[in-house]
Formats: C-alpha cells, sequence, structure tokens
C-alpha cells in the first residue's frame, strides 16, 4: 500500500513538472479589436516563454513579412524556436544561466503577410497591423504584470517607430517601457522631439544589407540625442559571421546576427536592465 502510494506521488510530482514545464513556453491567441472592412478575423498568434523571475516583458515583432505561420500545436521544441539562432538569441532572455534571466520573451507572429517593397512596408504602418501590436503589449502587460518592451528586427523596425507614433496619438506612451530598434530600415523614423522613453538602436557594424545600414543607425541615434532623448544609446555589434548560405544579405550573416547572439543578448539585457522603471 505504501509503496503504491509512493508511485502516486512520484507520478502526481511528475505530472506537475510537466505541467509547470509547458506552462513556461506556449501559443497565446490574442483577439484582434480592429474591425476595418477588409481586416481579418484570425487571432494573432504569439509564443510567450517566461522567465522564472521576470522583471519585464520583451515583446518581439520579426522582419520579412511577419508571418512564420505560428500554429497552435507548436512548443518550444519547434525548430523556429530550438534551432534558429535569431529566436534562440532572444529566448536567452529568460535564461539567467545565458544573462539575468529578467525578461519574458513574447514572440509575435501577424496572422497575414505584410509585404515589402524598397525596403519599405507600408502595411506594418497600416491602422490593422498597428492595432494587433498594441493589443498584443496590452495583452502580455495585463496578463503578466510587467512592464512591456517592444523590439523590432530589420521591417520590425517600421512596426515599432509607427507604432510609438500611433501611442503618441493617442496620448497612450505609457503602454511601452523602451524600444529597441535592431538592425532598422533606413526609412523608418520616429518623432524625435516627443520621443523621450529609453531607446536602443542596436545593429551590426559590418550588416551589408542595403537597405539597413550602420550609417543610417547610427543618424537615428544621433537625431534621438540632439532632440533631448538622454536615455538613447547605440551599439555596433562587432561579433559574428556570414553564413555558410549568405545568398540574401537582408535574412542572414550580419544583418541577423549570426554568430553574434551571446553579445548581442547580453547588449540587450543590460540596456533594459539599466532603463527598468524605477531604477
Amino acid at each position: 500500500m505504501n509503496a503504491a502510494i509512493s508511485v502516486l506521488r512520484c507520478c502526481c510530482l511528475l505530472l506537475a513538472f510537466f505541467l509547470a514545464g509547458a506552462s513556461q513556453a506556449q501559443v497565446i491567441p490574442v483577439p484582434p479589436t480592429y474591425q476595418g472592412l477588409f481586416a481579418s478575423s484570425d487571432p494573432t498568434l504569439t509564443f510567450l516563454f517566461r522567465a522564472a523571475d521576470a522583471k519585464a516583458t520583451l515583446v518581439f515583432i520579426p522582419g520579412g513579412e511577419g508571418r512564420a505561420g505560428l500554429k497552435p500545436e507548436w512548443t518550444a521544441d519547434h525548430g523556429y524556436f530550438s534551432k534558429y539562432y535569431f529566436n534562440l538569441m532572444l529566448r536567452s532572455l529568460t535564461d539567467s544561466k545565458a544573462t539575468s534571466g529578467s525578461f519574458n520573451l513574447v514572440i509575435f507572429d501577424s496572422p497575414v503577410d505584410l509585404p515589402t517593397a524598397n525596403h519599405w512596408s507600408a502595411a506594418r504602418a497600416s491602422a490593422e497591423h498597428l492595432s494587433r501590436v498594441e493589443d498584443v503589449v496590452r495583452h502580455f502587460r495585463d496578463l503578466l504584470g510587467k512592464p512591456v518592451w517592444v523590439m523590432g528586427h530589420s521591417m520590425g523596425s517600421i512596426s515599432i517607430t509607427e507604432l510609438y507614433k500611433r501611442l503618441q496619438e493617442k496620448k497612450a506612451e505609457n503602454l511601452v517601457a523602451g524600444l529597441i530598434f535592431s538592425g532598422g530600415e533606413n526609412g523608418a523614423s520616429f518623432n524625435y522631439e516627443s520621443t523621450k522613453l529609453p531607446v536602443l538602436v542596436v545593429h551590426h557594424e559590418n550588416d551589408e544589407c542595403p537597405g539597413n545600414t550602420a550609417q543610417a543607425a547610427k543618424k537615428q541615434h544621433a537625431k534621438l540625442r540632439e532632440a533631448g532623448n538622454a536615455a538613447a544609446e547605440l551599439v555596433l555589434i562587432t561579433t559574428g559571421t556570414l553564413t555558410p548560405n549568405n545568398a540574401n544579405a537582408c535574412r542572414s550573416g550580419y544583418h541577423m546576427y549570426f554568430g553574434a547572439g551571446a553579445d548581442v543578448a547580453k547588449v540587450l539585457d543590460e540596456y533594459m536592465i539599466r532603463h527598468l522603471p524605477g531604477r
């Protein structure tokens, strides 16, 4: 009898362990609030990685067409999260063995394509897309009860700069604690005079993507500082290499921080820690 009870307890503990682990990483749909005539009613699928001792949450907006095709059944073991080096870098922000482990991570996946042309995406400045990003930020701020940072890489930089302009127009700037402008588009811009929250501009100094140059990143930072944003910082990544299949410089290699993930994660982690609300 005692042996049976011990086995039952062991099974319960194992079940609790696996359930706890599953709760740390999961697909979460966020219903859209925008109801435009041609807008999609599909929820925005997101993937949440929880940090054990989170002090804030980072919502990441990918570049490209903004659509990985996230499915409800995906887990943290899916290759998009467990093998793709860029997302492994982001995941390390939740891991106290790799960084301070202070940040929950939310990866945003657009349910509709966000077409690009000539290093710009009008779709990323649309009311539907920006409403979806805002919905996701609000959802996770309320769900997790932590300040929210928003990071956009490459085409995702358009999403975050246009989002912040939208929030400024709505007088809702306090929704986000800070912005990370990563490998940004040359044509993206802030309302420089009124953007006073922490902004980290991070770029690889050898980025070969023609529409996303380190020189333009320097100008973004300079404009923010000249407008009086004392919290704006620029970090140029110098480590890493080209990827073996570097056929597209805007989707691989230096632009995607190949081989430099640990250094980029450290930069992100240290900057956000320094600028946490209340510090």
